[in-house]
């Protein structure tokens, strides 16, 4: 392998391997804009200009490679390659293209979105002059919108071509291109045809000035008054890592997380905005009980009671036997525990099964970013800790004349079909463990009030088998309790027993020892990255 001396840094790199690249990954800066690791490398920004021993003039980083050099070539008799990235030339050349940048550049870094997230603003202070020789006026263009919830501030761009790139390489559908040429030129779309694809949202991510922005955030905090949260989108079984930034409780904006293994740098638009799915819902925050056509509050000691005066008690010449609703879009814990009540408390007299599951076509894009048509985030997870699970649960109640049921709620976008309807009025006592008033819920007599997705902690486990550590992002609402704790508290009351779990990462610990594609598992061990399993997993 090359022997790489970048400054005073010994570094051995694989044959091929670019000068920005070995710098970035040994803890190196070199600045750079136009550069980005899933893009085609087009070095126009001259931003990442070094020195190599033995070229005539600087070097663009991003694309010079590092190579095995003959023996009589070696610099110093064994490197292969020596940069300098701090000699008085390189500086000057970066102050000069910085400057270069800020001719037409706006001074709005006071109003930019971008205000603290910005490479030209932080490439500024650490590089560029403090002071401007441009003495004319600056251009001025107005703001257009390009569509898909995006707009383009033409005085802010420094033509990096991220985008355009991103348009024609990752989502393969060419909206974006460069208009004109010069000092003209401009990223523009097709008057018909606008921005409108479903990976659109991630050109505001890798724009690295405040150029391209989302209407969906504009204008509405700072990025220093949020709190980031690392987690795991929900909407469909790839399992995307992203971002969440939330402040007192609301969630600002979503934005993707870097997981080569997962979704490698970007996520699609449907979980990008997917937090507004829950601001208008109507949430259930506390136990209730259904009295004739009217909910009732009652304390979780009363629901609990319920529980055991009617799924609990066996009353000889009564069909007691109850059908237990498992959920793919709840993390393992949450199906581990539940598949515990009916397998260990419930027993014999227990059938489980899930509500149909919504399945769509699979999206895949020519970069291999796809979209899973299984929405439901946890399916291999769920049925890794659910065994016995029955292939048609509407079949299993009617021929079994169950008429207990006890459901974990999918959530708000659950439909039932008038065939399920039906089976649901015909049963005498329903409990739905929800967060939302769902048709589901509605269908119940006795509420158990949930923790909502950005709410949950515990583990989902993608298509491919990849477990990743789910955090919160926002508070429990109400009386509202962790899945997982409330059906500790129905084994508790029903089976009398004396589980006292008192987080999550206990109840994986006991997944763990009982659940071989969980053997060895921790959240800690988990991180931010996940693990993949090595077992194989059942089918559903």
């Amino acid at each position: 392998m090359p022997l790489l001396k970048i400054d005073d840094r010994e570094i051995e790199v694989a044959a091929g391997t670019t000068v920005l690249d070995a710098a970035l990954a040994d803890g190196i800066e070199i600045p750079y804009y136009c550069y980005h690791p899933a893009l085609e490398i087009v070095g126009s920004c001259r931003m990442c200009m070094v020195e190599v021993e033995g070229m005539p003039k600087l070097q663009v980083s991003c694309n010079t490679r590092v190579g095995n050099a003959p023996p009589d070539k070696k610099v110093d008799g064994k490197y292969d390659m020596v940069v300098h990235t701090k000699t008085d030339t390189v500086k000057k050349e970066r102050e000069h293209t910085l400057e270069f940048l800020l001719l037409n550049h706006p001074l709005d870094c006071p109003v930019c979105d971008q205000a603290g997230e910005c490479l030209l603003q932080d490439y500024s202070f650490r590089y560029g002059q403090a002071h401007s020789r441009f003495e004319e006026e600056k251009r001025v263009r107005p703001v257009e919108d390009l569509g898909a919830g995006v707009v383009i501030n033409q005085n802010r761009c420094i033509m990096c071509t991220r985008c355009t790139r991103f348009t024609t390489e990752i989502s393969g559908t060419g909206e974006l291109f460069v208009q004109q040429r010069g000092y003209h030129s401009k990223i523009s779309i097709l008057e018909d045809k606008p921005l409108d694809n479903l990976l659109a949202g991630n050109v505001t991510d890798i724009c690295p000035v405040g150029a391209l922005l989302s209407k969906d955030y504009i204008h509405r905090n700072r990025i220093w008054n949020l709190d980031r949260q690392p987690s795991v989108c929900q909407d469909c079984s790839v399992g995307c890592n992203v971002d969440i930034y939330h402040q007192n409780g609301e969630v600002f904006r979503i934005s993707a997380r870097e997981n080569l293994e997962v979704n490698g740098y970007f996520i699609c638009d449907i979980g990008r905005y997917s937090y507004h799915n829950y601001e208008s819902i109507e949430r259930v925050t506390s136990p209730m009980i259904r009295r004739g056509e009217v909910w009732q509050e009652i304390s979780w000691e009363g629901a609990l009671k319920e529980i055991f005066e009617r799924l609990g008690r066996k009353k000889e010449g009564e069909r007691n036997r109850v059908a237990g609703i498992a959920s793919p879009f709840h993390t393992s814990e949450t199906n581990f525990m539940f598949a515990r009540l009916m397998q260990n408390v419930f027993k014999d007299r227990a059938v489980m099964g899930t509500l149909p599951l919504p399945k769509e076509d699979e999206i895949k894009f020519p970069s291999g970013f796809r979209i899973s048509g299984d929405r439901s985030p946890n399916r291999r997870g769920m049925a890794e800790v659910s065994s016995n699970l029955s292939d048609d649960i509407f079949s299993e109640i009617k021929k079994q004349k169950i008429k207990l049921m006890y459901a974990l709620d999918d959530g708000v976008n659950r439909e039932l079909s008038q065939e399920w309807k039906d089976l649901l009025r015909n049963l005498n006592f329903i409990v739905v463990q929800t967060y939302a008033m769902t048709p589901l819920a509605e269908q119940a007599h006795l509420l158990l009030p949930a923790a909502a997705p950005l709410e949950r902690e515990g583990t989902l486990m993608n298509d491919k088998g990849r477990i990743q550590w789910l955090r919160p992002s926002l508070p429990i609402l109400g009386s509202s309790r962790p899945d997982w704790g409330i059906i500790m508290e129905v084994m508790n009351t029903i089976g009398k027993r004396e589980l006292d779990y008192s987080h999550v990462s206990e109840v994986l610990e006991e997944m763990s020892e009982r659940i071989p594609a969980y053997k060895g598992f921790t959240l800690f061990k988990l991180g931010e990255l996940g693990m993949s399993s090595n077992v194989q997993v059942k089918k559903s």
